[in-house]
């Protein structure tokens, strides 16, 4: 099975779902304002948000070296496994 949504059609529609128990409250949106915030959450929020939490977790994973090494290869293969995860993370956050 493939996803034939595009990844901004995809978060568009979690935003709206999002925004849907506002509908017919307090916090209604009219159609034109539901389809501003939307495209904002979208356009802006969304991307830096990601990007926020990849950094978060790229200096989580910096915590995880070794500092006291003991120069057995055990201890190189455990940093040479985070300079992994750190290096994949950032794949991530480069393609944005």
């Amino acid at each position: 099975m493939t996803n034939t949504q595009s990844p901004g059609t995809s978060d568009q529609a979690r935003a709206s779902a999002a925004l849907k128990p506002l509908q017919g409250t307090h916090f209604h949106l009219v159609p034109g304002i539901q389809k501003a915030v939307i495209e904002r959450l979208v356009t802006d929020l969304l991307p830096q948000h990601r990007r926020d939490v990849l950094n978060e977790a790229i200096e989580a994973a910096r915590g995880e070296y070794l500092h006291e090494q003991t120069g057995t290869p055990e201890d190189e293969a455990y940093n040479q496994g985070v300079s992994d995860v750190i290096a994949a993370i950032g794949t991530l956050l480069e393609g944005k």
